[in-house]
């Protein structure tokens, strides 16, 4: 996809604690990156620049579909005309229509950006999942609230002073709270002996999983959390369903707009 610059480090595996001892031990032999969310945007957005896209900033109201086109009506009056409409709202699934309630469960997450005095974690390995409950050993009560509503820890090394570090409830209804994951990471430093010098960033990170699917057929595309597209078990959104619809829309473009063009009428028509 040309986004290889994007990464702002990249660690060649990563690793699972399924539970204490080295039997519940599990290497992912993958590479795994952090995205440089500035370097990103701006790339994506010098894409758009290049190609002709046309930034309108206002927030779209609602759709209406005729005649084989759509015609979008913005928050300031404004209405813009398309042969096809893609919603890319993340759940508040502002256009898309469902036939059920959408009631997910959520993953909630606490984390933070810190320089340390030092900390026990491989700088070539990111810790992607840590179910360990030994930091709870000698507090019966985040012991068995941890046995109940278990979290783990997800560690990105970046050096050997700076670390991200982020306590997650992989899925839960209603939310876990952002107090309790707090708090239980500050038990986990406290057992792996991590010393905070300075926090630079700080996360409060909650994310609708899995839910009902957009109704099938309409007029309306939806894309991303909108669309169901994220992963209901890790709250990911899959980079192969993002590749998968570049290589869709390459295909499908000339097909839409010739469709488009011979239905619309007036000012937006090319001679």
């Amino acid at each position: 996809m040309g986004l290889q610059d994007c990464l702002e480090i990249i660690w060649p595996k990563a690793k699972v604690h399924l539970d204490s001892g080295k039997d519940n031990e599990r290497y992912l032999y993958r590479p795994y990156g952090r995205v440089d969310r500035t370097k990103l945007k701006t790339k994506l957005l010098q894409r758009c620049v290049e190609h002709g896209v046309t930034f309108h900033q206002t927030k779209a109201a609602e759709v209406e579909h005729a005649d084989g086109s759509s015609t979008l009506t913005c928050s300031d009056g404004s209405q813009l005309h398309s042969a096809l409409v893609l919603d890319c709202t993340g759940h508040a699934r502002k256009l898309v229509t469902f036939d059920e309630k959408f009631d997910p469960g959520y993953q909630a997450a606490y984390g933070m950006m810190i320089e340390v005095e030092s900390h026990p974690f491989e700088l070539d390995t990111m810790l992607f999942m840590d179910w360990r409950d030994d930091h709870t050993k000698g507090r019966p009560e985040m012991r068995a609230a941890n046995q109940k509503l278990p979290t783990f820890l997800y560690v990105m090394p970046f050096s050997k002073t700076k670390l991200f570090l982020e306590e997650t409830s992989l899925v839960s209804r209603p939310p876990f709270a952002f107090q309790e994951l707090k708090d239980r990471l500050q038990v986990r430093m406290e057992h792996l002996s991590i010393k905070v010098k300075s926090m630079t960033e700080e996360e409060y990170c909650l994310i609708p999983m899995g839910g009902v699917l957009p109704k099938f057929p309409q007029r309306t595309l939806g894309i991303g959390g909108t669309g169901g597209m994220v992963h209901p078990s890790t709250g990911k959104l899959p980079m192969f369903s993002q590749f998968a619809f570049l290589q869709v829309s390459a295909h499908v473009n000339d097909k839409v707009y010739a469709n488009y063009m011979s239905h619309i009428s007036g000012p937006f028509r090319q001679s």
